[in-house]
């Protein structure tokens, strides 16, 4: 995905969730001061976050309209790359971290292995989703390519468990279940906030959106729309509402030498 072309209204629907952020920070479990790479760092939403915890944050992104847009921190350092070809030398930081951005990568196992060659072995931190959950989530009912894009994203949990235990390295996974509050407005962030889906601000902060046929977007948001008006969502889906945390098959993965 070129976020160069899909980038420029991004910093206006998605927003550091401080409980995605500390669950970084505890996952990172570094001291005070320690330095940190953020790789695919989008806008900088959580590399700001944790250099407001006090690491020493470079963010390192491929996109310059993302870049542009970057937040700005006294301990905060923008680069411009991209993960598979971190330009660091071996043991440039005490960790890394990767905050919904796997999925965009073109070579992931290239990205893991230089996250781990400029971190010395880790911690590396990924927040991510696993493509292969089960796809049963009801926006797909209005938007089912969404469901299939889902599905092609690499790599699985599975994968990439098998990838780094080949490796000889240790593996953790944590799941987090989505709350309902979420301010990061990502692809699942809206399971009991339906009307964002109807918000094309809010959809163009979704990559996923931007893969969609035009017809299909325009279909399927209309659809959306009326039933939300007519009250079959809430008859069809609103149990949902009643749910303080919703899986969705989110989860940290914590990578260590």
């Amino acid at each position: 995905m070129n976020y160069d072309e899909i980038g420029s209204t991004y910093t206006s629907t998605r927003h550091a969730d401080p409980r995605i952020g500390h669950q970084l920070a505890m996952q990172l479990n570094l001291p005070n001061g320690s330095a940190v790479v953020d790789i695919g760092a989008g806008t900088g939403n959580y590399s700001h976050f944790l250099a407001e915890l006090g690491y020493t944050v470079t963010a390192i992104e491929p996109s310059l309209i993302m870049r542009s847009q970057g937040k700005q921190h006294p301990l905060l350092s923008w680069v411009g790359g991209a993960g598979e070809s971190l330009p660091f030398p071996d043991k440039h930081f005490h960790g890394a971290v990767m905050t919904l951005s796997l999925h965009h990568l073109t070579d992931w196992q290239a990205c893991i292995a230089e996250a781990l060659r400029v971190s010395g072995g880790g911690p590396l931190v990924i927040f991510a989703f696993d493509p292969l959950y089960t796809p049963d989530f009801w926006l797909f009912d209005y938007f089912p390519t969404l469901a299939v894009l889902d599905a092609c994203f690499k790599p699985s949990f599975a994968e990439l468990q098998q990838y780094v235990q080949g490796l000889g390295l240790k593996f953790e996974l944590t799941g987090f279940p989505l709350p309902k509050d979420l301010i990061d407005n990502f692809a699942a962030a809206g399971w009991a906030k339906p009307s964002i889906y109807v918000d094309e601000k809010h959809q163009n902060g979704i990559s996923t959106f931007f893969r969609l046929s035009n017809e299909e977007r325009a279909n399927g948001q209309a659809l959306l729309k009326r039933e939300l008006a007519n009250g079959q969502w809430l008859a069809k889906y609103g149990s949902i509402i009643n749910e303080e945390y919703h899986d969705r098959g989110y989860g940290f993965i914590r990578i260590t030498s």
